[in-house]
């Protein structure tokens, strides 16, 4: 209840501007500006797409399904929102699933401190896990900056190809329904798969042992 309620609120505020900061989205979308990321874009196919993100798209896009009740809620209304960041619960947009700031991913975060923070949601006790939601500028935001959405696995190659050469680590979006939020991370690229045809649109192929190697097709027979 204490977490719908949170939710509610936060989408209200997000609503009405009061959690704006007008300068967020032009400060996060310039996560690396320093890249030539035209060179990038040169090499995807036309339907792919990759664009500049930022937390206001999380409260934007996101937040409202939250703010709904438990059992009207959908992950497939949060899987096709444009900005592709959407994820199965509100917390793990923040490390560790949780917002309260922290510098170092809550590594200094205390047993007491934790279970304090839960029995304060529980009891809708807190007053600080509103502003945590609501802070733009949040060290435990755990979003990324830029989603590119690949179409065919030519996309794929260019991105990876152009994450190795400027070293940018790479985050993957497959159906995200991952229960950790592992599929999002900040200062990443992330790749959201949702777009991508798919790997066998006329059908399952069997593969033919005995036209592999022989040393494939021993494998493949104690399978």
């Amino acid at each position: 209840m204490a977490y719908f309620a949170v939710a509610a609120r936060f989408l209200l505020l997000t609503a009405v501007g009061i959690t704006g900061n007008p300068s967020t989205a032009d400060a996060i979308s310039g996560w690396r500006s320093d890249l030539d990321w035209a060179a990038l874009t040169s090499k995807l196919s036309s339907s792919a797409s990759l664009i500049d993100t930022s937390y206001d798209d999380y409260a934007g896009e996101c937040l409202p399904e939250f703010s709904l009740p438990i059992q009207s809620r959908t992950n497939h209304a949060l899987i096709d929102q444009p900005s592709g960041m959407c994820l199965p619960h509100l917390y793990l947009g923040w490390e560790m699933s949780w917002p309260r700031p922290s510098e170092n991913g809550h590594l200094n975060q205390t047993f007491n401190q934790a279970y304090q923070d839960i029995l304060d949601l529980i009891n809708d006790a807190s007053t600080d896990v509103e502003s945590w939601l609501a802070d733009p500028t949040n060290p435990s935001l755990n979003l990324p900056s830029k989603v590119l959405f690949p179409v065919v696995a030519s996309d794929v190659v260019a991105a990876v190809n152009f994450a190795k050469e400027h070293g940018l680590e790479i985050s993957v979006k497959n159906s995200g329904h991952s229960l950790q939020g592992a599929s999002s991370k900040k200062n990443t690229l992330l790749l959201n798969m949702n777009r991508y045809i798919h790997y066998a649109p006329t059908g399952i192929t069997d593969c033919d042992a005995s036209i592999l190697g022989s040393t494939v097709a021993e494998d493949l027979s104690t399978q």
